[in-house]
C-alpha cells in the first residue's frame, strides 16, 4: 500500500472481502486508518465488531504483530526477483505449510510440487476400476428377459442327456431369478445365467422326442408345485446296494514283501 488512509484501507478490505467474504471481528491498532469515522461508518454498516488493543502496548494483539514478523524473515530470506515476485512466492510457502489457520480456511489440503513425488492413491484405484470397467463393458451383454418369453431353461436333472429344456417365463422372483413353466407343466427356478432366450418359431424335433422320453427324470427339490394338476411321473428304482454300481476309481496295488525280508521265513 502507498497510502495508509482509511480509503486505501477500506478499499484494501473490500478486495479480501470479495475473495472470502465479510468478516466478523477485526482486531487492529489505534492507528489514524483504523479509528477515524469514515472507518467506523464502514465497519457498522457491514456488521463487523471492531476492537483495538491497548495503546502503546503491540503484545495486545500478538497473532498481527507475530504475522508481521513472519512476512518480515520471509521476504529477507528470498533474493531473487521483483517485489511482486518475492511475496507471491512467500504467501504460496506460507499458506501449504500444514496449519490450523489455512486448513480451516480452505477446507482441503493445499497442493504444490512435493506432492507429485508421493503417489495419490484415492486416484490410482479410481483409475483402475474405470479400466476394469471399460474392459467389462466390452464383452458384456445387455440381458433382459420379459415375462411370457420363450426361453431354454438348463436342465440338471440327474441322468438326462438333455441341457437345455424349453419353456415359458411366467414370473420374476428377483433381480436375476425366474420361475419357468415347461411343457409338461412343471414350474423350476433358474438364474439368469442358465436361461437362453429363444425364439418362438424355433422347433428342434430330436429335443422335443428326446425330452418327452426323458420326462421321467427330473429335479424334487426345485420343482415348484402348481395349482394346475399333473400327471404323476413314474419313480426310477434305486439299486439296494449302491457300491456294487459304482466303478473302482484307482486300480488295485499289488502288495509284494520287501526285499531285505527275503532271508527269513514269515509266519
Amino acid at each position: 500500500m502507498n497510502s495508509t488512509t482509511s480509503e486505501a484501507t477500506i478499499a484494501k478490505l473490500e478486495q479480501t472481502f470479495a475473495t472470502h467474504a465479510l468478516c466478523d471481528l477485526i482486531i487492529s491498532d489505534n492507528g489514524a486508518a483504523f479509528t477515524s469515522k469514515e472507518f467506523a461508518d464502514y465497519v457498522k454498516s457491514n456488521g463487523i465488531e471492531h476492537r483495538t488493543s491497548a495503546p502503546w502496548h503491540p503484545a495486545s494483539n500478538g497473532c498481527a504483530e507475530r504475522a508481521v514478523q513472519s512476512f518480515e524473515e520471509g521476504m529477507k530470506k528470498i533474493k531473487e526477483g521483483t517485489v511482486q515476485e518475492k511475496l507471491n512466492r512467500f504467501l504460496f510457502n506460507y499458506r501449504i505449510t500444514p496449519q490450523t489457520t489455512t486448513e480451516l480456511l480452505m477446507k482441503r489440503k493445499l497442493k504444490s510440487r512435493l506432492d507429485l513425488v508421493f503417489q495419490n492413491i484415492e486416484k490410482r484405484v479410481q483409475e483402475r476400476q474405470q479400466k476394469q470397467k471399460h474392459y467389462h463393458d466390452k464383452k458384456s451383454v445387455n440381458r433382459q428377459i420379459n415375462v411370457g418369453q420363450g426361453v431354454f431353461a438348463r436342465n440338471f436333472a440327474i441322468g438326462s442327456k438333455i441341457k437345455w429344456i424349453p419353456g415359458e417365463v411366467i414370473k420374476q422372483s428377483g433381480p436375476l431369478s425366474f420361475h419357468i413353466k415347461l411343457q409338461d407343466g412343471r414350474v423350476i427356478r433358474r438364474h439368469i445365467d442358465h436361461i437362453r432366450v429363444r425364439n418362438l418359431d424355433c422347433t428342434n424335433n430330436e429335443k422335443e422326442e428326446k425330452y418327452d422320453n426323458d420326462s421321467d427324470l427330473f429335479e424334487p427339490e426345485i420343482t415348484i408345485p402348481i395349482s394346475t394338476p399333473v400327471t404323476e411321473q413314474p419313480q426310477i428304482e434305486k439299486p439296494s446296494n449302491m457300491t456294487e454300481q459304482m466303478e473302482q476309481r484307482y486300480p488295485k496295488k499289488i502288495r509284494k514283501e520287501p526285499s531285505h525280508l527275503k532271508d527269513f521265513v514269515l509266519k
